[in-house]
């Protein structure tokens, strides 16, 4: 039941898209892949820049806030899919997330909490990528409460950082930018211990708006070009 994405809970994405294709092409039944963009922008950017890191995450802080995580060259996705999803871990506020909770990290801190602060204060905010454009342009109060907001990612950070001890953690979306990354070190290095950052390093997306168009394309040319599944089409093709 996602609060995003209302009416879409249990619909068989997968399913269904696979019998349209193949309907439509007249081919073998066509294999589908579904994933969420926080695990495809990390797979991309894994695979693109950071190929031998055995633990990679990376956070995406937009109209919410999710994490992708990358183990031994693997997306994690947990026992059904539900991993990285930080946005909802609470952080003590009052405020209400869209998912019907108080205090969720996403309510707090993501582009749209962001934007919502603005706006109450006179800025025309309506949404993360406008608080982007804001930073974007210098404007010194949307740079506080971005820097405020990476604070308060950073503290959490800092628990997820102790867990997985990743090699990189890497900040996309619409806040990733000099004042939240400031503000998510500052928590950070703050609360974890040294032995967990000790090697890690913290950067923002090199891929931007194509990392997750990126890792869907890899996770497509692995899967179809996965060895047993190659020797399958060979032995179906007769060779």
């Amino acid at each position: 039941q996602p609060p995003i994405m209302p009416g879409w809970d249990g619909h068989d994405v997968r399913g269904r898209l696979s019998r349209a294709l193949t309907e439509h092409t007249g081919a073998p039944a066509v294999p589908v892949l579904v994933d969420n963009d926080a695990n495809l922008m990390a797979y991309g950017e894994q695979r693109t820049g950071h190929p031998d890191c055995t633990a990679f995450v990376l956070v995406k802080v937009s109209t919410g806030i999710g994490a992708g995580v990358v183990v031994g060259g693997s997306i994690y996705r947990g026992v059904d899919g539900g991993a990285g999803d930080i946005g909802h871990i609470r952080v003590g506020a009052e405020a209400l997330c869209r998912c019907g909770s108080y205090g969720c990290l996403a309510a707090v801190a993501s582009g749209g909490a962001v934007a919502r602060r603005l706006a109450a204060s006179g800025v025309p905010a309506a949404s993360g990528s406008d608080v982007r454009d804001l930073l974007a342009a210098g404007h010194p109060e949307a740079a506080a409460l971005a820097r405020e907001a990476g604070r308060q990612v950073g503290d959490v950070l800092a628990t997820v950082v102790t867990l997985l001890n990743p090699g990189v953690l890497m900040i996309a979306g619409d806040l990733a930018g000099t004042p939240f990354l400031t503000g998510v070190r500052e928590l950070l290095y703050q609360r974890a211990l040294p032995r967990s950052t000790a090697h890690l390093d913290i950067v923002t997306s090199r891929l931007g708006e194509r990392a997750g168009l990126i890792g869907a394309g890899a996770l497509v040319v692995e899967h179809l070009y996965a060895p047993d599944r190659a020797e399958q089409r060979l032995s179906e093709m007769g060779v």
